[in-house]
This record gives C-alpha cells, sequence and structure tokens, in this order.
C-alpha cells in the first residue's frame, strides 16, 4: 500500500512540475537554475576532488589541453580547469554579498523613506540617492578603488556604498504605492499596529519588486567584479578569478587561447544562465 501511495505521490509531483514548466517562461526558469546549479556545484565540488590546488605548479607551462588536464596548464604550468571552477566562489560569491547587503540596507531605507512623514528627511536621503545613482557604478568603482586598494573585500564595500541607492528607490517607489492599497487601510481600521504592517504586509510586497531587479543586478555585478579583475583591481595573484585569468592569457591569445578561452566560457555561462531565469520570470508576469 505505502509503494503505490509513494507512485502516486512522485506521479503527482512529476504531473505538477509538468505544469509548472508549460506555463509562460517555465523552460527559460529551469534552463537558468540549472545551468546556474551545474556551474556552482562544480565550484564548489571540483576544487575538492581535484588532485591539484588553484595555484600549484604542476607541469609545462603552456601545455595544451589534454586528458590529464582537459583545459590545459597557463603561462605558470598550473591547471587552467581547476583554476576555472576555483574562481566560482570568488567571482559569484563577491556578487552575490555585492547585492545582497545593498538590497537589504537599500530596500530598509527605501521602505523608511515611504513611510516617514518628515518631509527634511525625505528630501536629504532623496538627494543623497538621486547623487549616487547619477555616477556610473564601474567608474566611481574604480576610483574608490584607487583609494581602498584592490581586493575581493573591497569590492564588496564599493558595491554595497554604491548599489544600495538603487534598491532604496526602487523600495520607495513601491512602499508609496503599497501603502495606499485597500489592504494596509483595513490593517489599520483593524487596530494592527504599525510594526505589524510594516513587516508582515508592506515589506513582502515591497521586497518582491526589489528582488526581481536583484536578480538581473546579479548578471551585471558578477560581469563588474570580473571586469575589474581584468583590471588588476580586484583579485589579488595568484587568487583564482576569472577576470584575471582571462587578462593573464590575453597576451598569449593566439598561441594558447585556452588560458583565456575556459575562465571566458565560465563567466558567459554564469550570466547567460541568470539571464535566462530574469527572462523566464519576466515571461510568466506578462502571462506570455
Amino acid at each position: 500500500m505505502k509503494r503505490i501511495d509513494t507512485a502516486a505521490e512522485s506521479s503527482t509531483r512529476l504531473q505538477r512540475i509538468r505544469e509548472w514548466t508549460a506555463l509562460p517562461g517555465g523552460f527559460g526558469i529551469i534552463t537558468g537554475i540549472s545551468m546556474f546549479l551545474t556551474i556552482t556545484i562544480l565550484g564548489v565540488i571540483y576544487p575538492l576532488i581535484s588532485p591539484y590546488t588553484s595555484d600549484e605548479f604542476v607541469g609545462d607551462s603552456f601545455e595544451p589541453p589534454s586528458w590529464a588536464h582537459p583545459f590545459g596548464l597557463d603561462q605558470l604550468g598550473r591547471d587552467v580547469m581547476t583554476r576555472t571552477f576555483a574562481a566560482v566562489p570568488a567571482d559569484i560569491g563577491v556578487a552575490f554579498l555585492g547585492v545582497s547587503i545593498p538590497l537589504a540596507i537599500g530596500t530598509l531605507i527605501g521602505i523608511i523613506l515611504g513611510i516617514s512623514k518628515n518631509k527634511f528627511f525625505v528630501s536629504l536621503v532623496s538627494s543623497i540617492i538621486d547623487g549616487i545613482n547619477a555616477f556610473p557604478l564601474l567608474i566611481i568603482a574604480i576610483a574608490m578603488i584607487s583609494f581602498l586598494g584592490p581586493g575581493l573585500f573591497n569590492v564588496i564595500i564599493i558595491l554595497t556604498i554604491m548599489n544600495w541607492a538603487r534598491y532604496a528607490r526602487i523600495a520607495r517607489t513601491r512602499a508609496v504605492v503599497v501603502l495606499q492599497q485597500n489592504y494596509i487601510e483595513a490593517a489599520q481600521l483593524m487596530g494592527y499596529s504599525k510594526r505589524r504592517i510594516i513587516f508582515k504586509h508592506v515589506t513582502p510586497n515591497v521586497s518582491s519588486e526589489s528582488l526581481a531587479y536583484a536578480l538581473s543586478d546579479f548578471i551585471l555585478v558578477i560581469i563588474i567584479v570580473s571586469g575589474l579583475s581584468f583590471l588588476g583591481l580586484a583579485a589579488r595573484p595568484p587568487a583564482a578569478e576569472w577576470g584575471a585569468m582571462i587578462a593573464d592569457g590575453r597576451t598569449y591569445l593566439g598561441d594558447a587561447w585556452w588560458i583565456t578561452i575556459f575562465p571566458g566560457v565560465a563567466l558567459c555561462w554564469s550570466a547567460i544562465s541568470l539571464s535566462f531565469i530574469v527572462e523566464g520570470l519576466s515571461r510568466r508576469d506578462r502571462g506570455n
């Protein structure tokens, strides 16, 4: 009897997955999640099972791809495959922190602005937000790194300082709209405390839109982290990082293409996977 129930439950789950996938954008979401999980899992597992470390000299310089070294060896004789997957925590991890921290800070500030009745406070903070958002992120990041110094931790600090304003603007606009909804008025008439209304009714509805933006921003931040490393402003040698690896291999691109190509493919794979997810969610919201 239990076997029959288990089989029925499995069949029901499979049917639900098929129905969910058949909805608008379902294929893109599933494809994007699968691609992103693939690169993330490889980034966690492969460095643990690889016979080499990311900065170990294991053979002759510029050795082309082979069975022993599927991605070849770089100019210092290091295994490119190990370094490519060892760079996943640096690129995706830093990008995740560079999005999630300003997301939390900006959303909180935006909600406070949306509910605040102090016009001077709202005007002051809004002016700061507009001022920060007026500057190109990459240009300001390069300028601030020249002051703070290179390093992935400093990149996270810079992304937090610059990106919270974007989320604050989104959250404030959304909070103003949410506070005018009928269910907020009903909650007030029922005698709910202001804290409960903010955390139970306002925050979830504001956060949903901020999260949607954060997912698309994740793509940009991954590219910015890699771009800064390409310029020598983020990851420090001998740390494995896609942008730094691409920069190291560009001089030898004609003779040792694998040094640049494989990290570049990993970077493109991550960006494309997130693009699939964003596009799928966008199609689902539009209903087409």
